[in-house]
């Protein structure tokens, strides 16, 4: 009778043993086989990131990879090659801090001043400032007494590069700023280049100071390639420059009823130039004694701009020509 318990109750055990152990592997296989499924999963994922990141790594060092310098002459003295898009400075040649004359580039930074004081379809009036400016000096066709808008003078300013356009928007942004309507010209202009200073202190232009608005060769009127760059980007950066800038022919009425004709003096922007570049969009010509011939120009890029400046080239093509140069060595265009 015992032997008989005994047996019945070793079947027991043994059937209960049988029973825990298939709960327990079925516990394993519904609660321990997810985690490992994720963990293969997140090791997938890795790898394919590892191997992502490894394409990306590649891909940027091919694309930060630097061209060389240009295996070329060039005419101008100091120039330099700026990508927006990047803020990256690709090439320059002259001394970066070496104060130059800045001729009409001068009229970039006028306007840019002048629209934080004047709104673009304010009418002013020529006054007396429009027969201050030198005789032998690039017009917009403004005189005295005839009314224009303030977008008139900054297009008058960019396209034609006209000194009595900047006088008058000049004088008109003085007197702005000095909330003085009836200010005299000559107050408004010198309040106005005060202004203009201020700005350039402000911005970190600590080698730059403007004697005028237009750009004429006077003393204390002066910049450097570094602080130009930040001028042209800045100029870039304003719709209303760009818009002007990049015009290249145009009929303008005043608001007094006269009619002119206006053409860009930057030869990049014309079709029927030796020097047409399509993706050229601005952005201003310069030239004086001191200065020489002088070329900013803004090229359109997928994520900025593309700008180079030629300046104190010894003849009017050369700016064009070394620009046209540097361009198609640094964007890799065919000649």
């Amino acid at each position: 009778m015992r032997m008989r318990n005994t047996l019945k109750a070793g079947f027991l055990a043994c059937v209960l043993f049988l029973c825990l152990s298939g709960l327990l592997l079925g516990y394993a296989q519904n609660n321990l086989q997810p985690d490992q499924q994720e963990t293969t999963g997140q090791t997938d994922r890795l790898e394919q990131s590892n191997q992502q990141n490894q394409t990306e790594s590649s891909s940027s060092s091919q694309l930060q990879k630097p061209l060389p310098p240009p295996d070329f002459s060039l005419s101008s003295t100091h120039v330099f090659v700026y990508d927006t898009g990047k803020d990256t400075l690709l090439y320059t040649a002259g001394e970066q801090e070496e104060r130059i004359a800045p001729a009409s580039l001068t009229k970039l930074f006028s306007a840019y001043v002048a629209l934080q004081y004047v709104q673009p379809d304010t009418v002013l009036t020529a006054g007396d400032e429009v027969n201050w400016i030198d005789p032998d000096s690039s017009r917009a066709f403004i005189y005295k007494g005839q009314r224009v808008t303030a977008t008139q003078c900054v297009k008058g300013m960019l396209m034609q590069s006209g000194n009595d356009a900047a006088y008058i928007l000049a004088v008109a942004a003085g007197r702005a700023i000095q909330g003085d309507p009836s200010l005299s010209a000559k107050a408004a202009l010198s309040a106005f280049i005060g202004k203009m200073n201020d700005a350039a202190l402000r911005l970190g232009l600590k080698n730059t100071h403007f004697a005028n608005p237009d750009g004429i060769d006077a003393p204390g009127h002066y910049t450097t390639m570094a602080d130009l760059m930040v001028i042209c980007r800045l100029a870039m950066g304003q719709s209303l420059i760009r818009q002007c800038a990049s015009s290249v022919r145009e009929t303008v009425t005043y608001v007094s009823g006269e009619t002119v004709n206006w053409k860009n003096t930057n030869e990049l922007l014309h079709p029927d130039s030796e020097f047409y570049c399509p993706t050229a969009c601005g952005l201003k010509t310069g030239s004086t004694k001191a200065a020489g011939k002088c070329l900013v120009s803004a090229f359109w890029q997928d994520d900025g701009f593309l700008i180079i400046a030629t300046l104190d080239s010894p003849e009017e093509d050369d700016r064009y020509t070394d620009t046209l140069n540097l361009y198609r060595h640094y964007t890799q265009e065919p000649a």
